[in-house]
């Protein structure tokens, strides 16, 4: 079957693997900055892709990207993403390949195309961290694609949502006033977001946003939390939500033209790029 694989170097080439067994097709799946973040650190080999959509039995599914044990006191804490099992892969070899191993998904609603179902895991994430959030006014940090998810979650609950991002291109609509809570969705802007929350405020770490000052984050008594991928309960929620959002247009490419979508999204000419085999 065809796939994209790490070579020795850790960048992405088109090979030729076997198909595990027992297999299902692999409809579209997208490309995350997270992927993008391990070329040329990932050991070769590696299939990478988690966002992915797939045709079983009885219909289409959302891969879940990890399983939590559900049990562990990290699990029934509230912090699965934490749980020992956590770690495991559970998509083989990855999403950017023709097939995959046969594991759990989520039900694709009806209404949802295969492209844009891919975007039931990334959403997941974002769910899960919303729920860590006061409701009220939000900044959004970093306007990407993740970002627009975590503005029309937080707009759908009833929040006033302001992004902003260091691409003009991407800017958002900027805070008018102190913000009751910040997001980080990508590196940067640590220091900004800070100073746009209120005392007493809340700041949720979503992405690897370089350090952060702890000055404002004591003298002002800001709560700074984190949060990182989805449980499979997150997952159900967004393929339930999924249909009711406004989201933006992936571009779709077929998996021969990775080396094309991988620049596109490198250059930030388009927010989501989605893969068909």
């Amino acid at each position: 079957m065809l796939a994209v694989v790490l070579d020795a170097y850790g960048q992405p080439q088109l090979a030729d693997l076997a198909a595990p067994e027992p297999s299902v097709e692999v409809l579209a799946c997208g490309l995350c900055g997270s992927d993008v973040e391990k070329l040329g650190r990932a050991p070769g080999g590696m299939v990478l892709g988690h966002e992915v959509v797939v045709r079983t039995s009885s219909g289409r599914e959302a891969l879940i990207h990890h399983r939590p044990c559900g049990t562990c006191a990290r699990c029934t804490g509230g912090h699965e993403s934490t749980c020992e099992r956590f770690a495991a892969q559970t998509i083989v070899p990855g999403g950017f390949a023709a097939r995959v191993l046969a594991t759990e998904g989520v039900v694709v609603p009806d209404s949802v195309d295969d492209a844009r179902a891919t975007m039931i895991e990334p959403l997941a994430c974002v769910l899960r961290g919303a729920e860590r959030l006061p409701r009220g006014r939000v900044l959004v940090v970093g306007n990407g694609f993740v970002g627009r998810l975590f503005t029309a979650v937080l707009e759908a609950r009833g929040d006033e949502v302001f992004a902003v991002d260091s691409d003009p291109r991407r800017a958002g609509r900027a805070p008018d006033g102190p913000v009751d809570a910040a997001v980080l969705c990508a590196g940067g802007g640590a220091e900004d977001a800070l100073a746009a929350v209120e005392p007493g405020g809340t700041v949720l770490v979503f992405a690897d946003a370089g350090a952060l000052p702890a000055e404002p984050v004591y003298r002002r008594e800001l709560t700074v939390i984190g949060s990182r991928s989805a449980t499979p309960d997150a997952m159900r929620s967004a393929a339930s939500l999924l249909p009711e959002l406004e989201l933006p247009e992936p571009v779709v490419l077929p998996l021969e033209r990775f080396a094309e979508g991988l620049d596109l999204f490198r250059r930030r000419e388009t927010l989501k790029v989605v893969f068909v085999p």
